[in-house]
């Protein structure tokens, strides 16, 4: 599992030990997931400040430029969702995009909204990492692990880090930033210079992209 290898590596991580193929197999059911698919239920918060480039550069802490942000909102319950495939992400990922002057190659390290093991992949596909249908493949042939070609929540994630409502979504932001402030070890992405965070809200129903670069663009 992707994310409880990066688990492994944050001390605050709550996930501690890698379940085999399976126990993930055997783990309770939760139709049409079983419990091991889904996200923690956990206390835990997190921070963050907002303040200007000009004002930032006087700070003790490295700090990480908003480049873009994009967002939508495509319906309210899955019943009425436009599509079981795309859900809204292309969209929020392109005005971002658009608004960092950026593609998805000059993504160095991308932290997705992990609900349920399902939705990273659809994201990723929505974001343009890969190809539609190959969201799957990336994650199974280790490419969105720490090393590979685009590392996928390097915290843990929602899955394996931590989840405790807003502050879900929240700890992607925090990891981005500390992957682009850099030393963290064997959890540290070689040369993250560009980082994405996207989060999304409902039944994949509200999504928010954001693109974080430790340069000013």
């Amino acid at each position: 599992m992707n994310t409880r290898a990066h688990a492994l590596l944050h001390p605050n991580a709550h996930m501690k030990k890698p379940p085999s193929l399976q126990e993930v197999l055997d783990a309770k059911p939760e139709d049409p997931l079983v419990m091991l698919y889904g996200c923690l239920v956990l206390d835990a918060g997190g921070a963050f400040i907002v303040t200007s480039a000009e004002r930032a550069r006087d700070l003790k802490s490295k700090p990480a430029y908003l480049q873009g942000i994009g967002e939508l909102h495509t319906h309210e319950d899955l019943m009425r969702a436009p599509s079981l495939t795309e859900f809204g992400a292309t969209e929020s990922g392109n005005t971002g995009y658009q608004m960092a002057g950026l593609g998805p190659e000059d993504i160095d390290v991308a932290e997705l909204y992990d609900c349920f093991s399902i939705v990273p992949i659809i994201e990723l596909e929505e974001l343009g990492f890969v190809k539609p249908g190959e969201g799957g493949a990336f994650f199974a042939e280790g490419h969105a692990r720490i090393g590979g070609k685009l590392p996928v929540n390097t915290h843990g994630g929602m899955l394996s880090h931590a989840h405790a409502g807003a502050a879900g979504g929240l700890f992607g932001i925090v990891e981005a930033v500390r992957q682009l402030r850099g030393g963290l070890g064997d959890r540290q992405v070689q040369g993250a210079e560009v980082a994405l965070v996207h989060n999304e809200g409902g039944i994949l129903s509200s999504h928010c992209t954001l693109i974080l670069a430790n340069a000013k663009g």
